[in-house]
């Protein structure tokens, strides 16, 4: 997690566009796949008559500063993997097999058993398969090809 988002609980893209144009927010949510998406926000805010070409150019630089961040966290795990110590080096799949163990019996238990809360159960479903596993899976595998293209069209800017 970036410095900027641990001091103030949000990234700078959602910092800036909820001061500067809430309204891209509202439609983000309903638009927006996974967390390897960014190239859509990008073309959000492209194509957003409202914000002037310098409040553009501000989110389209907050957006680079966001996958810097991404690419930083890849590499700290190049480094780890160059330590002798087991644990430091195998970290990440261990975190990713705890999730995975959590998210698939969580699924089982929600599917097959009789759930108290049914809207809770819903939520917490929606929230492993939407963010925690396909964060693992970005992480592993990376997103989708189109996604990758975005992202470096928009670090060559």
């Amino acid at each position: 997690m970036g410095k900027y988002k641990e001091e103030h609980g949000k990234t700078r893209v959602g910092n800036f566009l909820k001061n500067t144009a809430p309204h891209i927010l509202d439609i983000i949510g309903d638009v927006l796949p996974d967390s390897g998406a960014l190239g859509i926000v990008k073309n959000l805010i492209d194509k957003d008559d409202t914000l002037s070409p310098q409040q553009k150019a501000e989110a389209i630089n907050l957006l680079k500063i966001d996958l810097e961040n991404t690419k930083d966290a890849r590499d700290l795990q190049k480094v780890a993997l160059q330590q002798n110590d087991l644990f430091s080096k195998r970290f990440v799949y261990y975190l990713a097999t705890f999730w995975s163990v959590i998210g698939a019996t969580y699924l089982f238990m929600a599917t097959f058993t009789t759930v108290v809360n049914p809207k809770m159960a819903d939520t917490v479903l929606g929230f492993l398969l939407g963010t925690i596993v396909a964060t693992i899976i970005n992480f592993f595998f990376g997103s989708s090809q189109g996604s990758k293209d975005k992202a470096n069209e928009l670090l060559k800017r």
